[in-house]
């Protein structure tokens, strides 16, 4: 492991990468988990991130000083909650970490209103601003804000990026936001990424013989594509903005999304696909189909003994 090692170059071929110290690392693959500002996606395409035209300004709150106000308690008296409030074309999300004791507060609003910088993560918020782009927020909710430990308030542009034609390049395969950079509407980008590591390690076991890299790089890519995709999108519609007509309730605001929700029938159906999925048995069956069409003249079958199905099928010659 190399801590605080820049890379400055990426060769696809050799699988070595370049440091900006000028030393160079060979190793068998390279996998370019490197982020929305990727450099080794540079060696698959020249498509960048753009900004989505949503800004968010980030800080955080103590919970124990919600709690202590009458008026913002009602805020936070159930634990482990994630609370949502929405505007037409801005939103604030609302959820508790570092066991309970602090509130993670996420102000999303149109780009145009703040000062965010390329999606940068280090840009300073400012106080002002904040107030002036959610004042039309409700007054207990607003006080609730004013709680924030201001040295935490951030604000960054949320970028997005069009979808790229492969993820792979000889020795290079792209993992997480490198891949496909999620916008945060739905919380679904570490999760994705955690999904590309599975499948990954399913695909590229211990002693995978270095003549199938490649090929086993590209059997990662086809699982993984069309879900991590189809996820992203989901992303974009759960950040769309509310059409004047839809009125602020929970349930028209749950008729709007399964109307903008065209893949599926309903939210439930579409939150099942995004949370509901078990990458590493997809993997493992997917791994198995391509095993088994490498040596179509060989007859698989199951083992004799019951149980579970094992990870590498049982084969016998005709």
């Amino acid at each position: 492991m190399h801590v605080s090692s820049r890379v400055l170059d990426v060769n696809v071929e050799t699988a070595t990468i370049t440091l900006e110290s000028g030393k160079t690392i060979s190793g068998d693959l390279i996998i370019g988990a490197d982020g929305v500002h990727s450099i080794t996606r540079k060696k698959i395409s020249d498509i960048k991130p753009f900004g989505s035209g949503k800004s968010a300004f980030r800080f955080l709150i103590k919970t124990e000083a919600a709690l202590s106000d009458p008026v913002t308690a009602k805020f936070v008296e159930k634990t482990g909650n994630m609370a949502l409030w929405y505007g037409a074309d801005r939103r604030i999300v609302m959820y508790p970490t570092t066991y309970n004791k602090l509130l993670n507060i996420v102000c999303i609003h149109p780009e145009s209103e703040s000062e965010a910088r390329g999606g940068a993560w280090s840009t300073a918020g400012n106080q002002e601003q904040l107030f002036k782009i959610y004042k039309d927020f409700d007054s207990d909710l607003l006080q609730l804000l004013k709680k924030a430990n201001m040295e935490t308030l951030k604000v960054w542009k949320l970028l997005d990026m069009e979808v790229l034609k492969t993820w792979t390049n000889e020795k290079l395969a792209l993992l997480g936001d490198a891949a496909h950079p999620f916008l945060p509407h739905q919380g679904q980008g570490g999760g994705c990424a955690i999904e590309d590591a599975a499948a990954l390690t399913v695909v590229l076991p211990f002693n995978t013989p270095k003549a199938e890299i490649k090929e086993r790089l590209k059997l990662y890519e086809t699982i993984r594509m069309e879900r991590a995709h189809r996820v992203q999108e989901y992303s974009r519609v759960m950040g769309s903005d509310l059409r004047p007509d839809v009125p602020m309730d929970g349930k028209s605001l749950l008729n709007h999304l399964e109307k903008v929700c065209k893949a599926d029938d309903t939210v439930y159906a579409y939150t099942t696909y995004n949370v509901g999925h078990d990458e590493w048995d997809n993997s493992t069956q997917q791994l198995r189909k391509w095993t088994w069409a490498k040596t179509p003249s060989m007859y698989w079958r199951m083992p004799i003994a019951f149980g579970k199905k094992p990870p590498a099928p049982f084969s016998t010659t005709n």
